[in-house]
């Protein structure tokens, strides 16, 4: 029995971060729903309250009622993607040596929209993108699945040659510290 060669892991992508998004979180849905919603309870509501009986006080009620729920959509977000930017931060300082590449709210919001690679370099020589992108599910209706990977970009050498100049630095680093110790 043959693995597929997309069920194998590829040995070329690190997952930083993973998460989910279920398919009604948008706020501009939330916002159409929440205003139905105050709509029929605006028109309920005209029964009991005469100042709710013209068409003025029923859309300025409708809008500040569909308002009122979606800023707590909105503000979850935001926290949402700031922790998830703060975390790719915190593992871009640590992979990269450099805690000046940091990626703003905004750019890591365009980057899961449009799908763009960042280009990174380590310790100064480029190998590495961070990419962003849907994770497939087999389910119709599944909460929608999103990866932040890194991609490391073989040298155009070839991998065996960067082996044996890695294996080179640490041998002269080795011989460097075993002589002034002596």
């Amino acid at each position: 029995m043959e693995i597929s060669r997309r069920d194998q892991p590829r040995k070329d992508i690190v997952a930083v971060v993973r998460w989910s998004k279920k398919p009604g979180e948008s706020p501009v849905t939330k916002f159409i729903l929440s205003s139905i919603l105050g709509l029929i309870l605006c028109l309920f509501l005209m029964i009991f309250v005469s100042i709710l009986r013209s068409f003025g006080a029923l859309v300025l009620f409708t809008l500040i009622f569909a308002a009122l729920l979606t800023v707590r959509t909105v503000t979850a977000q935001r926290r949402f993607l700031r922790g998830l930017t703060k975390r790719i931060n915190d593992t871009l300082a640590e992979v990269t040596s450099s805690p000046g590449d940091q990626l703003s709210v905004r750019q890591f919001r365009h980057m899961t929209k449009s799908g763009e690679q960042l280009p990174l370099l380590v310790s100064g020589v480029p190998g590495l993108n961070l990419h962003v992108a849907r994770a497939s599910t087999l389910e119709k209706h599944a909460p929608e699945k999103w990866v932040a990977v890194f991609t490391v970009i073989p040298p155009e050498n070839g991998t065996a040659s960067f082996d044996r100049l890695v294996a080179a630095a640490i041998d002269a680093g080795h011989g460097t510290t075993s002589s002034s110790a002596a």
